[in-house]
C-alpha cells in the first residue's frame, strides 16, 4: 500500500462523500498505525492508543468506527480477551482504478519507486526512452518521503489531520519542498508542523515552486543577514576604523590646552596676591587702632 497515493485518494473521496471530522481523524490515525506496523493487511490497534491519537472519547471512537465501516473504508474485528481489536484499511486507490496501481507491493519506505515485480503497460514508442532510464532508476538510492521523514526525525506520530495537510502541500507545491521545509525545521531545532507550514506558506506567497528557487531564496536571506551583522574575528567584534587626524590639528589642540592652563594659573596667582595684600592692610589697621 502506497501511503501518499492512499491519502490523495482519500482526499478525492471526501469531495464526493460526506464524513464527519471524527471519522476522518480515525481513518488518518489507523493509516498512521498501519504505517508503523509495516503495512500489514490486518493489524492490531488498542482502543486506548487510538483514543489518545485521535482525541476521541470511548463512545466517540465507537461512533467514528461505525461510520468508516458503513462507508466500507475499513473492516473491524472485536478483540478477544486480552487482545486488541483488529483493523483492515481498504485501499481507495484500488477501488478507483485497479489497473493503475497494485496493492500491498509497495511500502511507505519505497514511495516514488516501482517495486521489482511491478509491471506497467508502456506504449511501444516510449519503451526505448524508458529503457535508457532503467539503470538510473534502479541504481538511485531510495529517498525519504515526507511521512517517513516526519516520524524518523522526531516530529511526532502521524495522526489526526497532519497527513492530509502534508498531502495538500505536496499538491500545492511539491514533495521536495515539503521535505526541504522539514529539514530546515530540524536544523533550526524546531520540530513542529506549525513551523514547517509557516515556511511553506512563505514560499507559496513568494511564488517559489521548485527546490532550486527555495535554496536560492535561503542563500539570499543569509547574505542579507550577514550584511546587517558586524563582522566578527576570533569571537570579538572588530573595532571601528578611525582615520588619523593631521599633525596641525594635534598641534593646535595642544596649544589651546596649554593656553587655557596658563590662563588658569595666572588667574590663580592674581587672586592669591590680592587676598594677601588685603589681609596685610587689615592687620596693620588693627595694630594702629
Amino acid at each position: 500500500m502506497n501511503y501518499l497515493k492512499e491519502l490523495k485518494a482519500f482526499k478525492d473521496w471526501l469531495l464526493l462523500n460526506d464524513l464527519n471530522t471524527s471519522a476522518i481523524a480515525l481513518w488518518h490515525t489507523l493509516m498512521a498505525i498501519n504505517n508503523m506496523a509495516g503495512w500489514k493487511e490486518r493489524f492490531n490497534a488498542p482502543n486506548s492508543t487510538v483514543e489518545k491519537l485521535t482525541g476521541l472519547s470511548k463512545q466517540g471512537l465507537v461512533n467514528a468506527r461505525i461510520r468508516l465501516i458503513e462507508n466500507e473504508l475499513i473492516e473491524y474485528e472485536k478483540g478477544k480477551k486480552g487482545k486488541a481489536p483488529i483493523y483492515k484499511v481498504k485501499s481507495l486507490v484500488n477501488s478507483v482504478d485497479q489497473s493503475l496501481y497494485q496493492s500491498d507491493t509497495q511500502s511507505v519506505y519505497q514511495y516514488g519507486y516501482q517495486s521489482d515485480d511491478q509491471q506497467l503497460t508502456i506504449p511501444k514508442h516510449k519503451q526505448n526512452k524508458t529503457k535508457l532510464k532503467e539503470d538510473v532508476v534502479d541504481d538511485a538510492p531510495a529517498s525519504l518521503n515526507p511521512f517517513q521523514f516526519y516520524e524518523q526525525e522526531g516530529f511526532g506520530i502521524l495522526g489526526g489531520y497532519i497527513p492530509q495537510k502534508i498531502v495538500s502541500w505536496c499538491d500545492d507545491l511539491c514533495e521536495e519542498l515539503v521535505l526541504e521545509a522539514m529539514k530546515i525545521a530540524v536544523e533550526q531545532g524546531t520540530k513542529k508542523w506549525g513551523y514547517v507550514e509557516a515556511i511553506l506558506k512563505n514560499w507559496f506567497q513568494k511564488g517559489i515552486r521548485t527546490l532550486e528557487q527555495s535554496r536560492a531564496e535561503q542563500q539570499q536571506f543569509k547574505e542579507q543577514r550577514t550584511k546587517r551583522t558586524p563582522v566578527r574575528s576570533s569571537g570579538k567584534v572588530r573595532p571601528i576604523r578611525t582615520e588619523r587626524l593631521p599633525d596641525w590639528f594635534e598641534e593646535n589642540k595642544n596649544s589651546t590646552q596649554n593656553s587655557t592652563q596658563n590662563q588658569r594659573s595666572d588667574s590663580s596667582d592674581y587672586d592669591f596676591e590680592k587676598e594677601k595684600a588685603k589681609l596685610e592692610a587689615e592687620l596693620l589697621a588693627f595694630k594702629r587702632g
